[in-house]
């Protein structure tokens, strides 16, 4: 849920008129602040099978969440509709006119964000795929800066580094020469196997970013309340951490000073991750159990780190028991008086 909502500008929140706020609409709200959504969209559904009561009852209960999580709570608009009503064509007041108000209000309501043109060129790869005799594409949204055709790149992530250049670049399908920061597109590199690209891999031009496992965040550990855990966080706590497009298992290191991190406490820690990858500065991450346990903002990337820790970033050694040649032959005699 989280790489795939991180490269959302805005989010419609959809509760069921009959049930209210529930468990999972807390978590919807908590991963929307953490991955910096600044504004959503709440649509009631199912509003044509409870009475106006019930209705303003489901609408204050949301809008008192929408404040614990530090969304505006009097202006957020909130839309009453039925997604039934609306597939089965009924012009009603929750019907088909609900939804187009929805997405009426999404256009006015959600800002687009300012995208940086100026900088690097740097877009995260959702996804690739093979084009019998051109190449392989890869496909994502453009985070920063330009690219034009002809453009040298590099494909960088989980410890790889791949040189290569822009053969053709097609946005809904149609080619052009130029993209920009913020548009989906597909790229057509040079010398790229898909066999070579993971999801979470970033498109970069070339010295712009440097790959690393080791970096320094501060991080925030959720309350109980919060859907975080009740006891308190040790060194060299080990977990997938969730950022951008990617996830990686992740080794929370504390500073000499920190003996644990209790619920709700905010530290400054290392954090080294399984496989090298790109940070930058100010990117936010989370790091999961079951649930959202930590969430933390980058605050310097550091040098490579050399450590080795087994069943981390370094496999455990395969224990395997070779048979003497007397017991190998002890062993076949008694198969053969068997057969």
């Amino acid at each position: 849920m989280i790489t795939g909502a991180a490269q959302m500008d805005g989010a419609i929140l959809v509760v069921a008129a009959t049930d209210g706020t529930m468990p999972q609409t807390r978590e919807h709200l908590l991963l929307a602040r953490q991955i910096g959504l600044e504004r959503v969209v709440v649509f009631i559904n199912k509003a044509d099978i409870v009475d106006q009561e019930m209705l303003e009852l489901v609408e204050l209960e949301i809008r008192d969440l929408l404040e614990e999580f530090g969304y505006d709570s009097i202006n957020t608009p909130v839309i009453c509709g039925s997604a039934l009503a609306t597939l089965n064509g009924d012009e009603g007041k929750y019907g088909k006119p609900s939804v187009r108000k929805l997405t009426e209000t999404v256009d006015s309501y959600i800002k687009v964000p300012k995208r940086n043109v100026d900088a690097p060129f740097k877009m995260p790869v959702e996804s690739a795929l093979s084009v019998p005799g051109r190449g392989t594409v890869l496909i994502g949204t453009i985070s920063e800066g330009k690219v034009k055709t002809g453009d040298a790149m590099e494909l960088l992530g989980f410890d790889k580094k791949i040189q290569t250049n822009i053969i053709d670049l097609q946005v809904f399908k149609k080619s052009v020469p130029e993209c920009k920061a913020g548009e989906n597109v597909g790229v057509l590199a040079r010398g790229v196997k898909t066999d070579d690209v993971r999801r979470g891999m970033f498109l970069v031009k070339p010295n712009s970013k440097k790959l690393t496992n080791y970096f320094e965040a501060q991080v925030y550990a959720l309350k109980p309340t919060e859907g975080g855990r009740t006891k308190p966080i040790l060194n060299n706590y080990m977990q997938p951490m969730f950022m951008s497009l990617w996830n990686l298992e992740a080794c929370v290191q504390f500073h000499a000073n920190t003996p644990m991190i209790m619920p709700g406490e905010t530290q400054k820690v290392n954090i080294l991750l399984s496989k090298s990858m790109v940070v930058t500065e100010g990117d936010k991450f989370t790091i999961r159990e079951n649930t959202t346990v930590l969430s933390g903002i980058i605050t310097q990337a550091l040098p490579m780190s050399e450590q080795s820790i087994v069943g981390f970033n370094k496999l455990r050694p395969i224990q395997m028991k070779i048979a003497s040649g007397n017991s190998a032959v002890i062993a076949k005699r008694e198969k053969n008086k068997k057969k």
